[in-house]
């Protein structure tokens, strides 16, 4: 399954991504306000073979995304044979209720790129999988995530203190959510 935007095209992960998922999920950068990483060349690995595994389920309960762009598109690391440079990802619960997570390589930061994949997926979760709400979760120092949940409508509900243990300490998290209009 794949998800086109006007600039990006949003695809399973494949075995031959490991290089640069690799390059992206062992910054730092991109690191530093979530519960994982930086990677090591294993757990890159790992997280390929989960994306393979996640397809297997059934009922499915996730679905993620390699942000790519286009063969032929515009901009740094385009065409044929481009990897992916970031990445996009839904999960389901039970209750008819997904939650976004998104990371983009940090030389494409402020491209709108993290914006234009989460939006994407927040639609298809809506239009395709009928979803009654869709979350998502940021720290409270991360305006730049907090900036791009707010692009893709989502309205911030609530701040959980101590919400997620990250490299030894619970940090709070800012809540949002959206729901079909």
């Amino acid at each position: 399954m794949e998800l086109h935007t006007p600039r990006l095209l949003l695809r399973p992960y494949r075995e031959a991504d490991l290089s640069a998922v690799h390059g992206f999920a062992s910054d730092r950068r991109l690191t530093e306000y979530v519960e994982w990483g930086p990677n090591t060349l294993q757990d890159s690995r790992d997280f390929l073979a989960a994306c393979r595994a996640e397809g297997q389920q059934d009922p499915r309960r996730a679905y993620t995304f390699a942000v790519t762009v286009p063969d032929g598109g515009e901009g740094p690391g385009s065409g044929p044979g481009s990897g992916p440079f970031g990445s996009v990802g839904l999960t389901l619960d039970n209750a008819g209720t997904g939650e976004v997570g998104y990371v983009i390589a940090a030389d494409r930061w402020g491209c709108g790129y993290a914006t234009e994949a989460a939006s994407a997926v927040v639609h298809f979760g809506f239009a395709v999988l009928g979803l009654g709400c869709i979350r998502a979760t940021c720290r409270p120092g991360n305006a730049a995530s907090a900036r791009v949940l707010e692009k893709t409508g989502m309205v911030l509900e609530a701040r959980l203190p101590a919400h997620k243990l990250i490299r030894g300490k619970w940090e709070d998290s800012l809540l949002y959510a959206i729901s079909p209009s």
